[in-house]
């Protein structure tokens, strides 16, 4: 039988027990979103070449007064030296010719007869972009660990890098179990439930960066549930199973896990929602074991598969943001479990927003995220300060603001 162990100690053993995927190389268009694992160093300087930052004329010295020798466009390379008194016609991006002190804009000039007046003062090096002035050659722009953003994909594609060695998108596999559920184009019978919460666990493993399927639904019985789980193993990483992880008579999740040799860690968390938690390792693939009321489903996903999800990817094992927060209600909870609220914000502060039944997911829907609420306290006043874990989607600074 597994201790009841504390919300702190469960997610260090989740932590602990999952290890980062193999990294390899991935074509860069695949990059976004995934973790470096290679510093990423500057192979050439850029610009490559001293260039023009305007389109107009490359001057061969300060003189207000030049002659016309050529014109240069970008993609080319002068065939030629400017020599003091001297210009070419130029175009942006364009090498400048040695010799080069200075490119004048084309609207601070006038022509006349092969000959170009300069109207504005004029200094040297003015709309030169010098070799090298975004980076050298050797420069380290980016290094191991970073999770990969759109710009920095932009930033290596200057850099000449086809491919990138990141730590892959991890591929997870998710059960749900009970003869009570039906899928959402089936009508349903008098005791059957949609099976709702494997579609918010594929839409927040995705939000994750991971990749997630979905496995049929398992009705309740052990051998259903034994094949469920091999062909999970066959081809994810991680497997996350949601209903069955209680002690009832017909919760056979942490038996079956037994039976197939699986190594189990934890079962059954001291909070509020989400208490019979399971986590363990198959054949050294890590499966958590989620509860089955859609609340408390979605809460220990955030709480507990997040944070492995993004270790398993290379992370540090990051969950949600926390906020502290004023309450605008006196709150009360039981002693001795950490509670999770769902909660919202407004002028007065964090708001519950409503009952806090397990079963309710409006409640979810409707918030700004968990109010987090310490295993010893059993009520908070009206503007004491207290944690927000926020979710994903919710803009922190507008809630500060």
């Amino acid at each position: 039988m597994h201790q009841l162990i504390s919300v702190d100690q469960a997610l260090a053993t989740i932590l602990e027990g999952t290890a980062a995927l193999a990294a390899r190389e991935l074509p860069l268009e695949e990059a976004p979103g995934r973790r470096l694992f290679q510093p990423v160093v500057a192979r050439e300087s850029h610009p490559y070449f001293a260039a023009s930052a305007m389109d107009g004329y490359a001057l061969g010295s300060l003189d207000r007064v030049t002659q016309l020798v050529g014109a240069v466009a970008a993609g080319e390379v002068a065939d030629f030296v400017l020599l003091p008194g001297q210009c070419c016609r130029i175009f942006t991006g364009a090498p400048v010719p040695d010799g080069t002190v200075a490119v004048v804009p084309q609207e601070e000039t006038q022509f006349l007869e092969g000959r170009l007046t300069c109207t504005a003062d004029l200094e040297a090096g003015q709309h030169v972009r010098p070799a090298g002035e975004h980076f050298a050659v050797g420069d380290a722009l980016l290094q191991p660990g970073r999770l990969l953003t759109p710009s920095d994909v932009g930033l290596i594609a200057l850099l000449g890098y086809p491919t990138l060695k990141c730590v892959p998108q991890a591929r997870i596999a998710l059960v749900t179990t009970g003869d009570e559920l039906v899928e959402l184009d089936q009508p349903l019978g008098p005791a059957q439930v949609r099976n709702s919460n494997i579609y918010a666990m594929q839409a927040q493993t995705r939000a994750c960066g991971a990749e997630a399927f979905r496995l049929p639904i398992v009705p309740d019985r052990p051998e259903a549930l034994r094949a469920a789980l091999e062909q999970a193993w066959q081809q994810a990483d991680a497997i996350v199973t949601c209903g069955g992880a209680s002690v009832g008579e017909r919760d056979y999740v942490q038996s079956v896990l037994r039976e197939m040799g699986a190594d189990l860690h934890l079962w059954k968390v001291a909070m509020r929602p989400g208490k019979p938690l399971g986590y363990g390792l198959l054949r050294g693939k890590p499966v958590v074991a989620l509860p089955g009321n859609p609340v408390s489903c979605y809460v220990t996903f955030e709480l507990f598969v997040r944070p492995m999800l993004d270790k398993l990817q290379g992370g540090p094992g990051e969950g949600l943001r926390t906020l502290e927060v004023k309450l605008a209600e006196e709150i009360h909870k039981k002693k001795g479990l950490r509670f999770f609220m769902r909660c919202r914000l407004d002028h007065e502060g964090a708001r519950l927003t409503g009952s806090q039944a397990s079963h309710l997911f409006r409640s979810v829907a409707q918030s700004d995220g968990l109010l987090e609420l310490p295993e010893e306290i059993q009520s908070l006043p009206k503007g004491a300060v207290a944690n927000l874990r926020l979710w994903p989607w919710v803009d922190g600074a507008r809630l500060r603001g």
